[in-house]
């Protein structure tokens, strides 16, 4: 799929993506919370693999073998993390839709923090 999109990419295009890191902490939620333990399921099993996880260096590796250079990473959380366990028991029970996660939970940017769960960034085609 990355081949795919730095293909279609112009010279100095850019591509933005959004994935998980691979730690310890991702693992518990995307793997277990959200995916196996029933109360806080709220994605189906497979969706997420180990080997879907990368690291940011990982990831900029890769993009570095598709002609991308890594401009910036950023991590990506919730401001409280209750709110996360609060909005995901809340969308299991279906008392939410996908749609109102977002403001529950009030994702916030932490430029200066080492992802530990989700981050974001993007890479420029050369």
């Amino acid at each position: 799929m990355l081949a795919e999109a730095a293909r279609v990419l112009r010279p100095g295009g850019v591509l933005i993506y959004d994935t998980v890191n691979r730690t310890f902490l991702s693992r518990l939620i995307y793997l277990g919370a959200f995916q196996r333990v029933p109360m806080t399921r709220i994605m189906p099993a497979g969706r997420y693999t180990a080997a879907r996880l990368r690291t940011p260096a990982e990831l900029t590796a890769a993009l570095e073998r598709q002609g991308l250079r890594n401009e910036d990473i950023c991590d990506f959380k919730p401001k409280d993390p209750r709110s996360l366990v609060k909005a995901t028991m809340a969308r299991r029970r279906g008392r939410i839709s996908d749609e109102q996660i977002p403001p529950i939970v009030d994702f916030v940017l932490a430029p200066d923090a080492r992802p530990l769960v989700t981050y974001l960034g993007y890479a420029r085609k050369g």
